[in-house]
């Protein structure tokens, strides 16, 4: 006879929900605040950061994506950012093109 087991479970910790503060666009970051449309990335990183970031995610409930985005913000918080010059911003891409124009 199998013994009837009773099992509690404890709520996960949710992460403490904070409002973003008020941005301030400059002309700077004019171009990229209009489309709003998110781009993708991908780029070569130390192993020993990744896995770090992989483990305090796990543990604090965090996507890879929402440290990476919150390390960029509180980078690019003390800078000024000065804005490419048009004929580097204007240039054409290379690759596929974006699924939006593909239709």
């Amino acid at each position: 006879m199998a013994k009837e087991r009773k099992f509690d479970f404890a709520p996960l910790p949710l992460p403490e929900v904070q409002e973003e503060p008020a941005v301030a666009i400059t002309p700077a970051s004019t171009a990229e605040v209009i489309d709003g449309a998110p781009t993708k990335v991908t780029f070569d990183c130390d192993f020993v950061l990744m896995e770090n970031m992989k483990d305090y995610g796990y543990w604090e409930g965090l996507t890879q994506k929402d440290i990476i985005i919150e390390s960029l913000k509180l980078y690019f918080q003390d800078k000024e950012i000065r804005p490419r010059p048009d004929k580097i911003r204007n240039r054409t891409k290379v690759g596929r093109k974006p699924k939006s124009a593909l239709v």
